[in-house]
């Protein structure tokens, strides 16, 4: 009698991804965030860069300068999307000694007002 971890890795080892775009990587993106009118869409984007550095093997430590390059933005761009993030309490930035880097943290923000689902209408 096979043992249930076996059955399971078997389902897991028969999924296969022949979509380029999710083998290259995906980052999940919170609606509150990507809803959030009052950030602009480079304030959007850079939340989504931060979660795709936040998610790499435990810890990473980008540049600006190549956060930036990988953006298509100017470093000085990058500066004012990171700040009106903060301005809008979604990170903090910290750093412990202007020797070291910049620590983004990501914040729990809880919506301000719930939004409902639009429902989907059926054919």
């Amino acid at each position: 009698m096979e043992r249930i971890g076996d059955i399971a890795k078997k389902r897991i080892e028969r999924i296969v991804v022949e979509n380029e775009l999710l083998r290259a990587g995906f980052a999940a993106f919170p609606y509150l965030v990507m809803r959030d009118t009052n950030l602009s869409t480079g304030a959007r984007l850079t939340y989504a860069f931060l979660l795709m550095y936040a998610w790499q093997e435990g810890s990473c430590f980008t540049k600006q300068e190549s956060m930036a390059e990988a953006m298509g933005v100017s470093s000085r761009q990058l500066q004012r999307y990171l700040y009106e993030l903060r301005t809008a309490e979604y990170i903090r930035i910290t750093r412990e000694d202007k020797r070291f880097n910049n620590t983004y943290i990501l914040l729990d923000r809880r919506p301000t007002k719930l939004r409902k689902r639009p429902e989907h209408h059926r054919s």
